[in-house]
C-alpha cells in the first residue's frame, strides 16, 4: 500500500466514527520502524492514554529490532555487535518469533540475513549490484551460523548477523492488535507504514486501494474488515543494471533479489504473519507460493507487469 492512498481510507473512518454519539474519535500520526504509523479508533474514555500505550508498544519494538545503532544493550545492533547479549522482553519475543517465522516459512524467511541485505541496500544506492563470489560466501556465513536462546540471554554462533525488517511492523501491530482488544476498542483502523493495515470488524467493510507497484494507479479495490493486510515490493528500493532489476527481497537460498513478482498481498488473522509470509512469498515461485497460501489458509494477491497474475480472494476485491 502507498501512504498516500491511506487519507481517503481515514476518511471513511472518520465518517464511521463521527456517526457514534456515544465514543469520541481518536487519531495520531508518528515516525516509528522507518516509516509513518498512522492511528485510528474509537473509544468512550482514556482515549489519550491509550494513544500513547500504542506510540510506546511501537517505538519499544523500534528500540529492539534497530541493527543500525546501539541502543543501550536493547537492539539488533548491540547483539550483532557484541554476539551475545542479555535480552529485554520485547527484543527476546521478537527473536523467538524471528526463529518461528523461519520455521513456519520453510527457510524462505530468515533472519540471519542481515549482512548480506546490508550488501544489497548499499549496492543498490551506488546503483550497482553484489558480486556472485561475494554472495557465495555471505550464504555460507548464513547457513553456519544461529541463535541461541538461553533463559534471557541471546548468542549469536558463527559471522552472521540478524535484519528483523520482515518481522518487526507485523509484530508490532500485532501487539497493538491485541492491546486494542483487551481495552475492548471494537472501531480501529491502524496503518503501519506501506506494507501494513489492520482493521476492525465492524457492520460495513473498509476499502482499500491497492496500487500498482511502480506507478500511482490504482488496479483495484479491496473490501476488507477484520484482517491485516500486508505488502511486499521492491517498489522504494531498487535499481536497474544491464536492464535486471535489483531490491532489497532477497531469496535466502540465491542470495539474490526475486522478480517473479513485482508486490505480494498477504491477507490474514494476525498482522505479524501478514508482514513475515508477505515478505516470504515474493522469493517463490507462483507455484509455490500457491501451494504456501492454500497450506496456511491465507489470501494473496499476486501481481507483475501491473496486473494481478493470481488472486485467493473470493470476490471481495473490484478490478479497476
Amino acid at each position: 500500500m502507498k501512504k498516500k492512498l491511506i487519507f481517503p481510507i481515514m476518511a471513511l473512518m472518520f465518517f464511521s466514527l463521527s456517526s457514534c454519539e456515544f465514543a469520541q474519535n481518536y487519531y495520531d500520526k508518528f515516525i516509528s520502524l522507518d516509516t509513518y504509523i498512522e492511528i485510528n479508533f474509537k473509544c468512550s474514555k482514556n482515549g489519550k492514554e491509550h494513544l500513547k500505550n500504542i506510540k510506546n508498544i511501537y517505538n519499544d519494538v523500534n528500540i529492539a529490532s534497530d541493527n543500525y545503532e546501539s541502543r543501550d544493550g536493547k537492539s539488533v545492533y548491540d547483539l550483532n555487535h557484541n554476539r551475545e547479549l542479555e535480552l529485554t522482553d520485547t527484543l527476546k519475543s521478537l527473536l523467538e518469533k524471528s526463529i518461528e517465522a523461519k520455521e513456519k516459512t520453510n527457510g524462505y524467511y530468515n533472519p540471519l540475513i542481515g549482512r548480506l541485505s546490508i550488501k544489497w541496500k548499499e549496492a543498490i544506492e551506488r546503483k550497482s549490484f553484489v558480486e556472485n563470489e561475494v554472495i557465495s560466501q555471505e550464504l555460507e556465513i548464513m547457513n553456519n551460523s544461529d541463535i541461541i536462546i538461553e533463559n534471557n540471554k541471546a548468542t549469536l554462533i558463527g559471522d552472521a548477523d540478524i535484519d528483523l525488517g520482515g518481522i518487526a511492523k507485523g509484530y508490532a501491530t500485532e501487539l497493538v492488535h491485541q492491546y486494542l482488544i483487551d481495552n475492548n476498542i471494537n472501531d480501529y483502523l491502524i496503518n503501519s507504514g506501506e506494507s501494513n493495515i489492520l482493521t476492525s470488524d465492524r457492520d460495513t467493510e473498509y476499502k482499500i486501494g491497492l496500487s500498482k507497484p511502480f506507478d500511482d494507479e490504482l488496479y483495484g479495490i479491496l473490501y476488507v474488515k477484520d484482517k491485516s493486510i500486508a505488502t511486499s515490493s521492491p517498489k522504494y528500493k531498487r535499481t536497474e543494471n544491464d536492464g535486471v532489476l535489483y531490491h532489497h527481497l532477497l531469496s535466502p537460498f540465491t542470495g539474490m533479489p526475486i522478480n517473479n513478482f513485482e508486490s505480494v498481498n498477504v491477507i490474514c488473522d494476525n498482522s505479524m504473519d501478514a508482514d513475515v509470509y508477505s515478505t516470504a512469498i515474493f522469493v517463490m515461485d507462483i507455484e509455490e507460493a500457491k501451494k504456501f497460501a492454500d497450506d496456511k489458509n491465507i489470501e494473496i494477491i499476486l501481481c507483475k507487469d501491473g496486473q494481478i497474475i493470481y488472486q485467493k480472494l473470493g470476490e471481495r476485491i473490484e478490478k479497476i
